[in-house]
This record gives C-alpha cells, structure tokens and sequence, in this order.
C-alpha cells in the first residue's frame, strides 16, 4: 500500500503529492496571470484524484495521510468500477482506498458561490467560457470567475516558450469576457500510462486546488452528445465522479457539436485570434495551420459560415485538404460530418466540398449518399475504442 503524503510551500502555490517510494512524485506549481487571485489551499481531495489511475494501472492500494471528503470517495469507487470494466488493459485492478479521516461540507453545494472552467483557448473550451460569461446558457449559466489552463498536458512541461505564447493568448480570452486567469504547471501527464483515457481525472484534480474560493467547476466535452464517444478520459458519462460535497464538476456544452460552437465564437470576433486549436504542430503556442486538428478547425468554421479572418497562418486551400492526413477513424469521422454541413451551408465554397468529397472518396452530394454519419459512426465504434486507446 502506498501512503500518500502532502507537500505544501510556504506561499501554498507549489503542491506535492509523495508516498513511500510506491508511486512516483507529482507536482503542481499555480501562477496567477493579470492580477487573479491565487488559490487557497483546501486539502488533499486533488491528491487522490490525481493518483488514482497510476495507482489502478500499477495495482497499488492507497491510503491518504490527510482528510478526504466522503462524497468524493463514495465517486471514485464508482469511477474505478466504471473505468475497470472498459479499460482492464489501463485500469487494471480496482485498489482500495483508506485515510486518515473522512469529512463532509454540509450543503456545500446548495448555494453557488463561483465556478471555474478548465481553459486551453481552444473551440470546446472557449465555448463553455463564452457563453457562461455572456450570460447565454438558460438555466445551466454558472457564476464563472476563473478559468485555469495547465502546462504539461496539451503543452509539454519542456516547451516553457510555446506556453508562455498560449497562456498570453489566452489572457487576451479571459480579459475580454471579465475572467480571471490561472496556470497550473504539472508532471502529471508524464506519470499516467494512457493520456487519452485517462485526462479526465488530471483535469479534475487541478480543478480541485480551487475548492476553497469556488463550489462548480466545468468541463467542456470534446464533442456533442450525438457524436461523442463515451469510452474516453474526459466524459459526461464519468467526470461528475469527481464531483465532492466541496466542489462539483459538470460536463458543459454536450448539446452542441463543434461546428455550433465555433459558429457562436463567431458571433464575438474579438476571441477568434486567440483561439489555440494545434497539438500535433510544433509546440510554439501558435497554430501551425496545416496540420489535422488545425484543417479540420478551419473546415468547422467554413461549415459554420463564419468568414475569414481565422487565427492561422494561411488560408484554406484545396491542396491542403487533398494533404491532409486521416490517420485516425475520429478524424474521417468528423470530416464526415463537417461535409454533410458543408452541404448545408450557402455560403461554402465549392471548390472546398469538393475537396472534401474527393478526400473522403466521395463524389455526390450528401442527400444521395447510402450512408449517414450517425450510421458511419455506429459501425466504427467498437474498433474505434480498442484502436484509439
């Protein structure tokens, strides 16, 4: 069994989860940007989450030398029931949790105070920013206050330039809708053995380092409820486990797919240059405009009707959609549903659909196609989930 240790700075912004040679160590160092307030430390809640999947893959038992929140626990023994039955291969046993003393914030969750939303600049999580700040998301608008990006998840923790570049971009986002903004830098992406199931849970132990000043946090889903793929680290289906009498966490913007979401971004100009959509380019916190994720961001916003000026380097060409590679079923997947809007959408430029359609190996319109995407996709879920973990 592995006991859990805390190590806190005097200023309380450098957080260290240590155990007895078990586990590897884990840090979080947290910089407030443009005069945001730092967070408060609130206990060891985020500890736990954060090494539950290193623990369940290196099948190491855990007890926590500090208090844990007895609603968190009763969740996470449900996520490792949920988590071990998908992914045995990642999630490999579901281990058992003590500690030194369980607490329970009474009506903690009755009264919002603030939320937070686990920011990157990206369209997913711009959207979720934008629209609660805005007002404009009816009865499931939250107060949010902060919005917190992490370098070493998206950013490797060695490219300090291209974050600094992306966390600059995303001050810009925060400024113009009233947020402030907050980083936290971490190993903990280096530590866990499958990013892609797995990154929910380091998204929800960053957020629980806010516990104090705030009772809701959000996390935007990837994708809409339609197209989404449950077996997958960050999801609806899984990440209110995380939730504790001291802070909830939603999943956000589900009703939507992406091309909704980057039609409303549309709508506030002033954001669309500090978007940050681009994993797969070089890590200069810029978007390389010519890799997948960047492609199929402009072909979003062609689908969505919103006009160039996009925040890329070039403009959108048919050589670079006949380029582009579709290394993945996710991507053709979505190239997929990208042309069916395409198809929809007047002010599309032919040339483009056409593109598209040659890309995919497809040469008539959607309308007279045997195949729909939501039927596409349902033939390719189950070799999707073995193949893209």
């Amino acid at each position: 069994m592995a006991g859990l240790k805390l190590r806190i700075s005097n200023d309380g912004l450098r957080r260290e989860v240590i155990s007895n040679g078990e586990l590897p160590p884990l840090f979080f160092e947290i910089t407030p940007r443009d005069n945001a307030s730092a967070p408060a430390f609130d206990g060891g809640d985020f500890a736990l989450i954060a090494m539950l999947p290193i623990a369940m893959h290196q099948m190491v038992d855990l007890h926590a030398e500090f208090e844990l929140d007895s609603t968190l626990l009763d969740g996470l023994d449900h996520y490792q029931e949920v988590w071990h039955s998908w992914r045995p291969d990642i999630y490999k046993k579901k281990i058992q949790i003590t500690s030194d003393s369980e607490s329970y914030r009474a009506n903690a969750g009755q009264v919002t105070k603030r939320a937070l939303v686990a920011f990157s600049s990206g369209v997913d999580s711009t959207f979720t920013l934008s629209r609660h700040a805005h007002n404009e998301a009816g009865r499931a608008v939250r107060d949010v206050a902060t919005a917190v990006m992490v370098h070493g998840f998206d950013m490797p923790l060695d490219e300090a330039d291209g974050f600094e570049t992306m966390a600059r971009h995303g001050s810009a986002i925060c400024r113009d809708l009233g947020v402030d903004l907050v980083t936290v830098r971490t190993n903990w992406r280096r530590l866990v053995a499958n990013w892609e199931m797995t990154f929910g849970a380091g998204l929800a132990s960053v957020l629980h380092q806010f516990s104090l000043q705030h009772n809701l946090a959000l996390i935007a889903t990837e994708e809409s409820y339609q197209n989404c793929f449950p077996v997958w680290g960050n999801s609806f289906w899984s990440d209110r486990f995380f939730s504790s009498s001291k802070l909830k966490i939603e999943s956000d913007g589900g009703a939507f797919d992406r091309i909704e979401r980057a039609r409303y971004i549309g709508r506030y100009r002033s954001l669309i240059p500090h978007l940050h959509v681009c994993w797969a380019g070089p890590r200069t916190g810029k978007n390389c405009g010519v890799c997948p994720k960047c492609i199929l961001t402009k072909l979003n916003f062609v689908a969505a009707g919103v006009p160039e000026p996009w925040p890329f380097p070039q403009p959108l060409t048919t050589g670079l959609i006949s380029e582009m590679p579709l290394k993945t079923r996710w991507q053709r997947q979505f190239l997929e549903l990208i042309l069916t809007k395409m198809e929809a959408q007047p002010s599309a430029d032919p040339q483009i659909v056409a593109a598209v359609r040659r890309r995919l190996g497809v040469e008539q319109p959607q309308k007279d196609r045997k195949f729909s995407p939501a039927v596409l996709k349902s033939a390719l879920w189950s070799s999707f989930t073995r193949k893209k973990g």
